[in-house]
């Protein structure tokens, strides 16, 4: 017990510091305005532009955790052509063992979309940026694993989502195990635990009192916010940025609550959050803030 505390003196510590040094530029499934979202291309490219990458976790079939966001493969991998070739009929994440994670390419269903006429992508040209996305290599599906080494090498903060698995059992599951790789890597420094689940955060508080966590809501939240946060024994608040304002970011502020909005692509947006006072902002363009007049590439 005395050494959970200590660990929690250190960790609200460090984490006042971040509060204090101005606000942060959150990397959203890192770089992923430009890079396929959730991959280590991804990841490299937000360092020297952002101060935290935020991604989403959850469970392969034989209970690994793996960086990915959807419930299903197809949108940012192959697996329509690879599925049928390892005999496997569903493309859900929790269907395909690590090994068979692995065998996929998460980087040229976003090359390709760069080469079509896609109305969606605005190419941007800036010397800050080598653009557009070139793959090298076949770009695998991250392990958290790998990711909190990388960033332990860095010392970058990491958000780690942790997304709904459709069942207690399945939640308890990854909970459970994002937690034991977070401490055996040694980053609870370095990790802030989001989640939309508030009773996984619950669980995570009980487990981890010493690894921080956030709250995650869309557009107006819940009306006993200040309740859950309290609940959750969190260190911050993620509001969806269309339902925030000056007012509830001083309100929660006040409370002790730092505010970080999401998913902010705009540059008015961004300065108008800049002037509420928020302490960061997620957004795919880790680069909004340097990049001058230029159209920025839009990926929806």
């Amino acid at each position: 017990m005395a050494r959970d505390l200590r660990a929690r003196g250190r960790l609200a510590l460090t984490w006042r510091r971040r509060q204090n040094a101005g606000m942060r530029v959150i990397a959203h499934r890192g770089f992923r305005g430009y890079y396929p979202e959730n991959t280590m291309s991804a990841f490299a490219a937000s360092l020297g532009c952002s101060h935290m990458v935020e991604l989403d976790v959850r469970l392969s079939l034989d209970d690994q955790v793996v960086v990915f966001h959807d419930d299903t493969l197809e949108r940012c991998s192959n697996a329509t052509t690879l599925g049928p070739q390892l005999g496997l009929e569903s493309s859900r994440v929790d269907q395909w063992r690590l090994d068979q994670l692995h065998l996929l390419d998460l980087g040229d269903w976003f090359y390709s979309r760069q080469r079509s006429a896609d109305q969606d992508l605005i190419p941007v040209t800036t010397e800050s940026l080598s653009l557009p996305y070139r793959p090298t290599t076949r770009e695998l599906l991250p392990t958290l694993a790998a990711t909190l080494a990388w960033a332990k090498a860095y010392q970058m903060p990491l958000n780690v989502e942790l997304k709904d698995q459709g069942s207690e059992n399945r939640n308890d599951r990854l909970v459970r195990q994002v937690v034991r790789r977070i401490v055996a890597a040694d980053c609870t420094e370095l990790v802030l635990l989001s989640s939309f689940n508030y009773a996984m955060l619950l669980q995570c508080r009980g487990l981890a009192p010493f690894i921080s966590r956030a709250v995650l809501y869309g557009d107006k939240g819940p009306p006993d916010l200040l309740d859950l946060l309290a609940a959750v024994d969190a260190c911050a608040c993620h509001p969806e940025h269309s339902g925030l304002d000056a007012e509830l970011v001083r309100h929660l502020q006040l409370n002790g609550y730092a505010v970080h909005a999401w998913t902010v692509n705009e540059r008015e947006r961004w300065q108008y959050l800049q002037q509420c006072g928020v302490n960061g902002l997620i957004t795919d363009f880790p680069c909004l803030k340097r990049i001058g007049k230029e159209k920025m590439l839009v990926h929806r």
